[in-house]
């Protein structure tokens, strides 16, 4: 109990035995880097001392031992994951023997057992409980942590006969598989996947719907993995630095070789998550070929091509700058010439009542093949009986779909595929509960495209100007657009232009900083062939550009440049958003988004990107400086973080200025002493911030500090509506928020954001799409009606699935609430 009281829960069983004076016994228990653990050791009335301690695997203790109340107390966060040894001894003992218990308890993220290999399975008891960790979804969830060398088979198998049972794995870069029902169970989930990388991989044991509870078993195995038909599969694992050979270069470099055979297809995959990996393949004739960034991941690079003559191929694993180094994975697969069987594999079935189902409800059919990097693969689904929606899931845990190919009962994916092993198409339906027979055609295309010689990824120095052609054979994005990769170097503090333009289809761009934070643009100003990006960039490092369309499918060329702003344009921009020509004056903000909690509350996906989609799209599309915006994500979003940063704001806002408040993750709802009139229901609602919560009351007084002309506050968190009442009361201030007081907002994965009015802002101010009347300007109306539209559109409220939880049986829509207060429906917000 009084370990509960102070956060923290039983992570392990309890240990117990029983030692005579003297004697001592030792014991191991798998740990977790960054998990905060309570060892205590407890003993019965007649002992009178007990000593415990905790070694690492190297013999190093750790951390030292605390007495509260007599009994022994061991506090450890571990660096690092792994196989730990407690040490239990019975100093004295007045009648022997004495027994003892040893308890193992964690706060914050729930512990997960470090799994090594374990080639006949090993299998763990367990239970999800009310206090256990969750998902962003609310499911309760245990982790597991394996160690696993790239080229390892995984095997997760997981039963339950108390719930619906779901399992997820997760690799060391992020990406995900998952399995509810294995073989149409729902009391089992299953698993098997070759590792493609080296580290630290993490099992979650979950439920399929929210609140389920009760026991489960686990089985994980982690073996040698076997080839299988014609493809022979080698890892090498190993690691850049000094010492080693380098390039004319500079750069680090280390050298695998194989045989090969003409006509052979091999696929030569190097991944690093330490540094810019770059690949480079000799040929006996000394020819040779390169790869830096295979589809614009900085961590992976890539060749895969036929063979041309036999003999030895020399592989050269280095990096994309001199002096990086660090540790990588490489894999080789070569399969024989002919293995591949050519033509389409055709598959007839009918989707009907008893088949799996989606999470969403639809029934659906599962088929697998096997594919590589390289391949072309063209999906088509038909029916005559529903309206077909297809599904692809490559091993790596990516997923593309496809809904109307060009009318309902046709749907359609072509993809080139970029990972080896396993891929999975779902057939399913639109609606939830549609049957009927269909038609499924998987082609693989034959052979594998011979890779170019250089990089997939080119070049484009900053004034640079290049043309380049969509076409068919070009990589493609997860929607089905083929795209064009670019990138170039940048230093923080820097301006710069990226415009491309096309007569042939509707342009679109993509920037990825070195951060990993994404900026787009589809029309500019309201023109379908031009796509522009502006922006000060916020770091130094290496900028990746896709250069992409609209809709999929779209092909033609292109023209692709980038600049430094012109300097009088530039000096128009910031003269404008400095002054105003209505005195507008300038715009500041402060933007937080939390994404993980640190225990405190369940993360959220994509939540901490949305401050800083939201912030850069009032640099790009209202002229707010870089420097004139604090973003606050994660452990930064503190209470005293939110008012630090706004009172710093407000020292520097004039009274024809702009401030914007913008939030996005958790927000809850907590009882009031009394009913007041903002809150006739006696609920404040809350902001759930990393450390603590901010009433509504609390930033109502908090603007108050912040002497601007025009207060907006942008609120996309669960029962933010709330606010309207209490904040927006005051002269000057107005107000968007995601739901209504008692209704709670969902996440817009499918936008890969944390909330939809994040997305919707961004694309209302940042492109101008508010822009109504195509005037530059954005007035508090245009502003309202376009957010308004995009939630009418992008929200649907037509099925089971599309309802969101108001926190207990009830059900109920999330709305946008828009409270304008005081400002005119006219008012201009807004301004390029």
């Amino acid at each position: 109990e009084r370990m509960s009281d102070s956060g923290f829960r039983l992570a392990e069983e309890t240990r117990t035995g029983s030692l005579d004076e003297g004697e001592q016994e030792s014991m191991t228990a798998g740990l977790r880097s960054g998990v905060e653990y309570m060892i205590l050791g407890v003993c019965d009335n007649d002992c009178s001392d007990l000593d415990l301690r905790l070694y690492d695997e190297l013999g190093n203790e750790v951390d030292i031992d605390l007495e509260v109340d007599d009994y022994p107390i061991v506090n450890a966060t571990p660096s690092r994951s792994g196989e730990y040894r407690i040490e239990v001894a019975m100093v004295t003992c007045a009648t022997e023997p004495c027994f003892f218990g040893v308890g193992i308890f964690s706060k914050g993220a729930a512990a997960a057992p470090v799994v090594g290999p374990a080639p006949q399975g090993t299998s763990y008891r367990g239970e999800l409980r009310n206090g256990d960790a969750t998902l962003s979804s609310g499911e309760y969830a245990d982790p597991y942590s394996i160690d696993v060398r790239a080229g390892q088979r995984i095997v997760i198998d997981l039963s339950s006969s108390d719930f619906d049972t779901y399992v997820v794995l997760k690799q060391p870069n992020g990406n995900q598989t998952d399995n509810d029902d294995y073989e149409g169970s729902q009391q089992r989930s299953h698993l098997e996947e070759v590792a493609n990388e080296s580290g630290e991989w993490e099992v979650l044991v979950t439920s399929f719907e929210e609140g389920e509870a009760g026991s489960y078993q686990l089985t994980i195995s982690v073996t040698e993995a076997v080839a299988t038909g014609g493809t022979r599969s080698r890892f090498e694992s190993g690691t850049l630095g000094s010492g080693d050979q380098t390039l004319s270069t500079g750069e680090f470099a280390d050298v695998h070789s194989f045989q090969g055979s003409r006509g052979e297809q091999v696929v030569v995959d190097l991944r690093s998550s330490d540094f810019d990996p770059y690949v480079i393949l000799r040929m006996p004739n000394q020819e040779q070929q390169e790869n830096d960034d295979h589809e614009g991941d900085a961590s992976r690079s890539l060749l895969s091509l036929t063979l041309p003559e036999d003999g030895r191929y020399d592989i050269t694993v280095t990096s994309y700058r001199e002096g990086e180094s660090g540790s990588y994975d490489l894999r080789i697969d070569q399969e024989e010439r002919g293995s591949v069987a050519a033509g389409a594999r055709v598959e007839r079935g009918s989707l009907a009542k008893g088949d799996e189902t989606l999470r969403s409800g639809e029934y659906a059919d599962v088929f697998e093949f096997e594919g590589r990097p390289g391949q072309q693969l063209q999906l088509d689904l038909t029916s005559t009986a529903f309206d077909t929606y297809v599904i692809l899931k490559d091993p790596a845990g990516g997923q593309s779909e496809n809904d109307d190919a060009d009318r309902p009962g046709h749907s359609a994916i072509e993809s080139n595929l970029s990972e080896s092993g396993t891929y999975r198409v779902l057939v399913t339906s639109y609606e939830v509960g549609e049957t009927g027979d269909y038609e499924l055609s998987i082609d693989l295309g034959g052979a594998a495209a011979t890779t170019s010689p250089g990089r997939d990824v080119a070049t484009l120095a900053i004034g640079g100007r290049t043309t380049g052609t969509l076409a068919q054979g070009d990589g493609q994005i997860g929607s089905g657009e083929f795209r064009d990769l670019y990138v170039f170097d940048g230093s923080a503090g820097q301006s710069v232009v990226v415009d491309m333009a096309s007569s042939d289809f509707d342009t679109y761009l993509h920037l990825v900083t070195p951060n990993g934070e994404s900026i787009e643009n589809d029309d500019h100003e309201g023109s379908t062939s031009q796509s522009h990006i502006e922006l000060t960039l916020q770091d130094s490092g290496r900028y990746r550009i896709l250069a992409t369309s609209y809709e999929a499918g779209e092909t033609g060329s292109y023209e692709i440049a980038i600049r430094e702003p012109a300097g009088r344009m530039e000096v128009e921009r910031i003269t404008r958003a400095t002054t105003g020509s209505d005195g507008q004056g300038r715009i500041y903000g402060v933007f937080a988004g939390i994404s993980d909690y640190g225990g405190r509350a369940s993360n959220l996906a994509y939540t901490a990107e949305d401050a800083v989609r939201v912030r850069d799209a009032l640099v790009r599309g209202a002229g707010m400086r870089s420097g004139d915006g604090i973003v606050l994500t994660d452990q930064q979003a503190t209470v005293s973080g939110v008012r630090n940063a706004i009172q710093s704001v407000g020292r520097n806002i004039g009274p024809e200025d702009t401030f914007v408040f913008f939030y996005s993750r958790h927000g809850s709802r907590i009882p009031r002493s009394d009913p007041q009139p903002t809150d006739p229901d006696a609920l404040d609602e809350t902001l759930e911030l990393y450390d603590a919560e901010i009433t509504d009351d609390s930033m109502r007084e908090l603007l108050g500090q912040v002497p601007a002309n025009r207060v907006i506050l942008l609120l996309d968190a669960c029962f933010s509506g709330g606010f309207s009442k209490d904040v927006i009361s005051v002269p000057g201030r107005m107000g968007l928020f995601s739901s209504e007081e008692d209704v709670t907002s969902s996440v817009a994965a499918k936008f890969r954001a944390g909330g939809y009015l994040a997305v919707f802002l961004a694309d209302a101010i940042g492109d101008h799409l508010a822009d109504a009347d195509g005037d530059g300007q954005i007035n508090a109306i245009e502003l309202s009606q376009y957010v308004h539209e995009r939630y009418r559109s992008d929200l649907k409220s037509g099925g089971p699935g599309d309802f969101v939880r108001t926190g207990g049986p009830q059900l109920g829509y999330q709305h946008l609430v828009v409270d304008r207060g005081s400002i005119g429906p006219y008012e201009v917000l807004f301004r390029r």
